[in-house]
């Protein structure tokens, strides 16, 4: 070695150790930060805790300023509890917020295991956001419960239509049955999933109630080829029906995002018809008869998910490749339009 290399062996030997005794820079948590703040954001807006100062404060303190502080204390807590429904909300914003984060480490595993469900969650995510800001549900509640609604289904990828990307159906070598079971587990596993990684109570609501008790229909139509007197409880999700606007909407919003998908051309028409046709099966069902949402406020959600899933399967025109040998040129106002 000569004198050159042996000078920069040194000279790389001490950035080294410099680098191993530099700490890496402190990453802010943005979840945490936001989670203190909603439970003080929460504690401040408590009525109760201003009536309760101005008690403390006219019992231990009697002056006239004592007097003035008190009636203010009792102004702000009237004025919370007047505004109680509003302002309550903004602490449940907040913790919507840190768990609409997708690099969440669930929401990581389902883009890496299960990139269809992934795909699936976030269309229906925007369906059920639209759909409930238009009848003034919660939009955001709504939009973070659709991202988790569907984790279940990474204890078995493969076995929903979604993930299977061409490849073989499992459900090909299997009995109507066991298919139904492993269907029907998603849900379970899910709950499972959702308490292993601590997601709040209301987000896991999505998971039980977005298929109600519906039937599995596919699985028991063909066990029904087979068996005339197959047990119609052993093809039917667990539920409970929604319970919520928001879980109704995230309902309608799965299955019309299923039917529209498997549409082979899907026009203004088509997504209208199959719309109407999910709408009308989950209320000839009664799946909607235990969540607190009206006939009007789903004849505003339909149009919400109409308008929205025409933007996203809205016709492109085809532009020239070079291989044609006709030149490219600028679209035209119309074309731009439809592009």
């Amino acid at each position: 070695m000569n004198l050159w290399q042996k000078l920069e062996s040194e000279a790389s030997g001490e950035e080294l150790a410099e680098d191993k005794n530099k700490k890496a820079p402190a990453i802010p948590r943005l979840d945490l930060a936001l989670n203190l703040i909603a439970a003080v954001t929460r504690v401040v807006l408590d009525a109760r805790i201003w009536f309760g100062l101005a008690v403390v404060w006219a019992v231990f303190v009697s002056d006239g300023v004592a007097n003035l502080i008190t009636a203010l204390l009792v102004c702000i807590g009237a004025f919370l509890t007047a505004k109680s429904t509003y302002l309550q909300k903004i602490p449940d914003r907040l913790k919507w917020l840190v768990w609409s984060d997708l690099n969440k480490p669930l929401m990581r595993r389902l883009s890496l295991e299960a990139p269809g469900t992934y795909a699936h969650s976030m269309a229906i995510a925007n369906l059920s956001e639209a759909g409930c800001n238009a009848i003034g549900a919660d939009g955001l509640l709504a939009r973070v419960g659709t991202y988790y609604h569907d984790i279940g289904k990474l204890r078995k990828p493969q076995h929903f239509i979604e993930n299977q990307r061409g490849q073989k159906n499992p459900h090909d070598k299997l009995k109507p049955s066991t298919s139904a079971n492993i269907i029907k587990s998603h849900v379970r596993d899910g709950i499972e999933l959702a308490d292993e990684y601590g997601v709040p109570k209301e987000l896991k609501a999505f998971i039980t109630e977005h298929h109600g008790t519906n039937p599995i229909a596919y699985f028991l139509a063909k066990a029904k080829e087979r068996d005339v007197s197959a047990n119609d409880f052993e093809y039917t999700y667990p539920g409970p029906k929604p319970r919520s606007i928001e879980t109704a909407v995230c309902m309608l919003a799965d299955g019309v995002e299923a039917k529209v998908r498997s549409l082979s051309e899907p026009t203004a028409v088509t997504i209208s018809e199959a719309v109407d046709s999910i709408f009308k099966a989950r209320l000839d069902a009664g799946q909607l008869s235990e969540a607190p949402i009206t006939l009007a406020q789903l004849t505003v959600v339909r149009d919400q998910f109409i308008r929205t899933l025409k933007g996203m399967y809205h016709d492109r025109i085809e532009y020239p490749t070079v291989a044609t040998g006709k030149t490219l040129s600028m679209p035209t106002p119309i074309n731009r339009a439809l592009a």
